[in-house]
């Protein structure tokens, strides 16, 4: 919207890459890096570092001797011994996307680390829609605000993606590391459906951080706590369910 003028110019856009994000998410970053240029608006790429490696190479909290860093993924958990679960506290959205945009924003403003920045000197925007309301929050920050245009326009996720194709561009993807623990099964199904190669990666992926160290029991990225390739992720219509209203029913006569 900032590319075709219908909202005010920005002067740079940047993008926190984990380096754990889909395929489609990385062809839609590279279309809009080049619709950016077209337009005098700059798509800046930063990283903290590959969160699935870290993960992988990491076997306890914090920074190792060797750099490797702990991913701080929010696992599932599964004590064998007496049945308990859990769930690790998500600390790779800070890791992994705060920390670093923060970064750039400072650098973008020409300020050094730990040097003091003016109260509200960079304006943030964020892409949220009315879908995710709960989501706008406040900066914590005293240098950063937050400001939200889409719900200020009152545009839903649905008006974003008629947005795009009234312009004749393409829909953009859902942005989210691979193995997210927090995928719904939607979410695993077109994984596992569009895309068998990173599907395979993520069930291998899960296998891998079972025994994570550090930590008692096993770990898992799906909520059910088994295996990912075990999880039942078919839909209510798939396991059998029927539709009350789908057929010869109308709905109408208050039964």
């Amino acid at each position: 919207m900032s590319c075709y003028g219908e909202i005010e110019k920005i002067d740079a856009a940047v993008f926190a890459d984990t380096g754990w994000e889909s395929k489609r998410v990385y062809k839609w970053l590279k279309f809009l890096q080049e619709e950016g240029n077209k337009h005098g608006v700059p798509i800046q790429v930063v990283s903290q570092g590959n969160i699935k490696n870290d993960a992988l190479n990491s076997r306890v909290r914090g920074v190792k001797k060797d750099g490797c860093r702990a991913a701080s993924m929010p696992y599932f958990t599964l004590n064998r011994e007496d049945g308990s679960s859990g769930m690790i506290r998500r600390q790779c959205t800070s890791d992994y996307k705060i920390r670093p945009l923060e970064k750039k924003f400072r650098e973008l403003a020409g300020y050094k680390p730990r040097q003091r920045i003016p109260a509200s000197f960079i304006e943030a925007w964020k892409g949220i829609s009315t879908d995710e309301m709960r989501r706008a929050t406040i900066s914590k920050n005293r240098w950063i605000d937050f400001y939200y245009p889409l719900i200020d326009m009152g545009m839903s996720r649905d008006d974003c993606l008629l947005w795009f194709a009234n312009k004749g561009l393409p829909a953009p993807p859902r942005s989210s590391c691979l193995g997210c623990p927090f995928h719904h099964n939607r979410e695993w199904r077109l994984i596992r459906d569009e895309s068998p190669d990173e599907w395979l990666e993520v069930v291998a992926f899960d296998k891998a951080i079972r025994k994570c160290g550090g930590l008692r029991g096993d770990v898992f990225i799906h909520a059910d706590r088994v295996p990912l390739e075990e999880v039942d992720l078919r839909t209510a219509a798939d396991a059998g369910q029927l539709s009350l209203w789908g057929t010869e029913c109308a709905g109408i006569c208050g039964v």
